[in-house]
């Protein structure tokens, strides 16, 4: 399959998951609007047309709530075959009247997403519009983790659960699903009747998901009355990581559309300080969360604890050693697998517990290249690239088959292939 071929694919892909204001992740499994989904396939669809990637952002940014927050979800009200559905988070305090969303949020790369989206436009006034009329929602959409998700005297943001994450089922959150927290009432599930149960999390992790999203709702999504109380709070690497780049990136735009900065550099640097004093490891040379609730690093090797490396938290030296150490302890997989083989919980093709994702190679991708490492960066870019057109469009691939599973047709796949193949690495 030529470049050209590919690139022909994967935009058939977002235009086969194109409702219209947002783009489906896939047109079976999640036909509702994720958060760092639509990040993600806006800047796809910059490179295919420029106005379409604009209106999947405003389409997210128009669930955002009064305190800032932009859930992980925007309800689709003409889905209802969906589970669990909107009925589980209720009086959710929207901004805009109508809107249905989740109680949590996930990754915050929009952005970051939003600058390079706004990039790929030449015309330099409507790019600069552009950034205007969202940078408000933007700005405020990161200063909520700042006001509402931080405790003690860390800035670091507290994650509240797994879904949270992105990465639901990752065996970093196995101790808390062993516990054995269910909900107080019975839910459904229709993922496991779209695609094999083997490739999707457990009964066990469901009902953890489900207990928490019943505490969150019962304290009316007020997270300082929540914290508390949660067994579930973690210092989440990536997703801190995530945090920091975007609001380096927004930054970049407040300096070019004469706004003020949201975060200042002093408050960026002792972030950068907590973030490397709190998670990073010497014996496992890489970055570990950190459970608030046991006071203590997760013993989980994943390809979260090279996260650091796209946030440029880390200098060129030591992003070679973290993956490096990555690269060799995986050399029998797939580049890279989302948790190392080496570890308690692995498994090759179950979802977040070892596959292979494109958004986690392309996040350290584009990271390896801005820290000056452009030969590793080409590599992983490349290696990634030719999963894809081997593969397919899939949501994820087995670590060391690369066999695609879960959702084909995957909607951030087929973007960030399109960006991997339109920004080559020079």
């Amino acid at each position: 399959m030529t470049e050209q071929d590919l690139l022909s694919r994967a935009e058939g892909v977002l235009r086969a998951n194109d409702v219209g204001e947002y783009t489906k992740p896939s047109g079976r499994l999640y036909p509702h609007q994720w958060n760092w989904d639509s990040a993600f396939n806006a800047l796809g669809w910059a490179h295919v047309d420029w106005e379409r990637a604009t209106r999947e952002v405003e389409a997210l940014l128009a669930a955002q709530w009064t305190n800032g927050m932009l859930p992980h979800i925007r309800y689709n009200p003409s889905v209802t075959d969906y589970a669990p559905g909107p009925e589980w988070w209720t009086d959710v305090p929207v901004t805009r009247a109508g809107e249905v969303t989740s109680g949590i949020s996930q990754p915050p790369v929009l952005s970051t997403m939003v600058h390079l989206v706004g990039l790929i436009q030449p015309d330099e006034q409507r790019r600069r519009h552009w950034w205007d009329r969202v940078y408000d929602a933007l700005a405020e959409s990161l200063l909520y983790f700042e006001r509402d998700r931080t405790t003690g005297n860390s800035p670091l943001i507290v994650l509240v659960h797994p879904w949270e994450s992105g990465l639901d089922n990752s065996p970093r959150w196995d101790a808390a699903a062993a516990k054995g927290f269910r909900p107080t009432r019975p839910y459904r599930r229709v993922d496991t009747t779209k695609v094999a149960a083997a490739e999707r999390p457990t009964s066990r992790d469901y009902d953890l998901y489900m207990f928490l999203v019943e505490l969150i709702a019962s304290h009316r999504y007020d997270m300082r009355s929540y914290l508390p109380v949660t067994p579930f709070a973690f210092y989440d690497s990536m997703f801190n990581a995530a945090w920091y780049r975007a609001v380096k990136d927004l930054n970049r735009i407040a300096d070019m559309i004469n706004r003020p900065v949201i975060v200042s550099d002093a408050s960026l640097d002792a972030f950068r300080r907590a973030y490397q004093a709190t998670l990073w490891d010497d014996e496992a040379a890489m970055f570990l969360d950190f459970d608030l609730t046991a006071r203590a690093k997760v013993p989980v090797h994943s390809w979260t604890g090279i996260a650091a490396v796209y946030a440029g938290l880390v200098d060129g030296g030591q992003a070679e050693l973290i993956y490096d150490g990555y690269t060799k302890r995986s050399r029998n997989c797939r580049r890279f697998p989302s948790v190392l083989p080496d570890q308690t919980g692995f498994e090759s093709d179950r979802y977040h517990r070892g596959p292979v994702w494109v958004n986690a190679n392309w996040m350290i991708t584009r990271g390896l290249a801005e820290l000056g490492l452009q030969s590793r960066a080409r590599q992983l870019g490349e290696a990634t690239i030719e999963l894809v057109r081997r593969s397919g469009f899939y949501e994820y691939f087995d670590a060391y088959t690369g066999r695609g599973a879960g959702a084909d047709q995957f909607s951030w796949t087929a973007a960030l292939t399109i960006d991997l193949i339109k920004r080559p690495i020079v």
